[in-house]
């Protein structure tokens, strides 16, 4: 598989051929979007995780909004991750994770004793799954009911940024017309993934409209453990991995 970097970089820091690239991916695995809308859409946001490949192309992003909210006496930050998107060739790559995660690690060392949540609205069940397999606290799940004042801090960071169109009853971002959907085979809720995986088939109850551009709101705790969970499980994946690989290369 061809090579990503990763890294940073400001939104006021971005050239015009690096925001023509960026909504030229965004466009390719999106429908019924505007370069217009893409652009007002990002100048809102704070940072983008930029992924280029060897050549230097832009191949993926994430656009990155700072947020604050005070809850039950306590200030809690946020990171919000709006627009995201990586190219097909470079699917399963953990750049955009580790890259994201050294990101909200640097937030959480600026404000040591605040609590710093990552806030995520999921139209598609691969960014529900990103964030339900690798934070252990995350809301909403499956495994049990979202406790009360975690459902109030959703709430709070959802209408921050979404004052119109967050629905507090369904947990919900709803669209008023099919903005910025997926397209059509891209990452599809099939019956066979519903049937034997609990977390899609749970994102599939919560967000029955994802197809059309619903979104659910979840968020999830940067806790000070977390980037130590991240890379254990990373070097579990790739001695698990290790045999197989051996296995087809010696097949081939």
């Amino acid at each position: 598989m061809p090579s990503l970097r990763g890294g940073v970089v400001p939104v006021d820091r971005l050239t015009a051929d690096d925001r023509h690239a960026m909504f030229a991916v965004f466009r390719r695995y999106y429908a019924a979007v505007t370069e217009e809308r893409f652009e007002a859409d990002l100048a809102a946001k704070d940072d983008v995780i930029l992924l280029r490949d060897d050549d230097g192309v832009i191949r993926g992003f994430s656009t990155l909004l700072l947020l604050q909210v005070e809850h039950a006496g306590r200030t809690h930050h946020g990171v919000f991750s709006g627009d995201t998107v990586v190219d097909r060739e470079f699917w399963g790559t953990k750049v955009l994770g580790r890259v994201f995660l050294g990101y909200l690690f640097r937030q959480r060392l600026r404000r040591p004793w605040s609590p710093l949540w990552w806030f995520l609205i999921s139209k598609g069940y691969k960014t529900y799954l990103l964030m339900a397999n690798n934070f252990p606290e995350h809301w909403p799940r499956h495994e049990a009911p979202t406790p009360p004042e975690r459902q109030t801090l959703l709430d709070a960071f959802a209408t921050q940024v979404f004052p119109r169109t967050y629905q507090h009853a369904s947990g919900l971002v709803r669209q008023t017309e099919a903005s910025g959907r997926l397209r059509d085979g891209i990452a599809a809720a099939t019956t066979s993934l519903t049937s034997t995986n609990p977390r899609v088939r749970y994102f599939v109850e919560r967000n029955p409209d994802w197809a059309r551009g619903d979104e659910l709101a979840c968020i999830a705790n940067m806790s000070w453990t977390m980037p130590l969970r991240y890379a254990l499980k990373a070097v579990r994946d790739r001695l698990t991995r290790a045999p197989r690989d051996e296995a087809h290369r010696r097949a081939s």
